[in-house]
């Protein structure tokens, strides 16, 4: 299936000189009088290598046949982490190098939504947003509340990240996934 350059973003699968990869990261830049450039980092589905390409405004890519599954989250054992379709009930295992990305935000019964190519499973992809309960932080400190000021902290998962001052130990954070933002 081919896409333009202007139309690829952050998590599209390319087919690029035979290989798949996975769009990371995207820029735009337009100088004065030259023509628009489009340029991807990118993660290559299958060893895990990273790379940059840049094309010209207009440059029509061929992106991967992707289809997804819905999917929950079951458990990991030591490299190995272990999904099951929901339509089906059937599991699938994946090696941690390849959703390495988003292995900190897994926690069981997590609902996703397994990347599908040619009848492999290539990638995870997370809810915009997850609920964490924070298991560990600091104590907030009194006085001006003016200025929305944050503290470490760690979830339930283990992930850690800044959270409102006001949050304490037990208090449930919603995590953009993208962004690693709390509410």
């Amino acid at each position: 299936m081919k896409i333009d350059t202007s139309n690829v973003k952050k998590g599209t699968v390319l087919n690029l000189e035979g290989k798949l990869y996975k769009v990371v990261d995207t820029y735009h830049t337009h100088t004065g009088r030259g023509s628009a450039t489009y340029g991807f980092k990118v993660k290559n589905i299958l060893d895990g290598s990273t790379n940059t390409f840049t094309y010209k405004s207009g440059t029509t890519l061929e992106s991967a046949d992707v289809s997804t599954k819905n999917a929950v989250y079951l458990y990991n054992t030591g490299d190995t982490y272990s999904f099951m379709e929901n339509d089906t009930a059937e599991i699938y295992d994946i090696d941690a190098n390849t959703i390495e990305d988003i292995v900190p935000y897994l926690k069981e019964n997590l609902d996703i939504f397994l990347m599908i190519y040619e009848e492999n499973v290539i990638g995870v992809i997370l809810p915009a947003t997850i609920d964490y309960i924070i298991k560990d932080t600091m104590p907030g400190t009194r006085g001006d509340r003016a200025t929305a000021s944050k503290k470490p902290a760690t979830l339930d998962n283990g992930l850690e990240v800044m959270v409102a001052e006001h949050k304490k130990i037990g208090d449930t954070v919603v995590v953009n996934t993208s962004t690693l933002e709390t509410k």
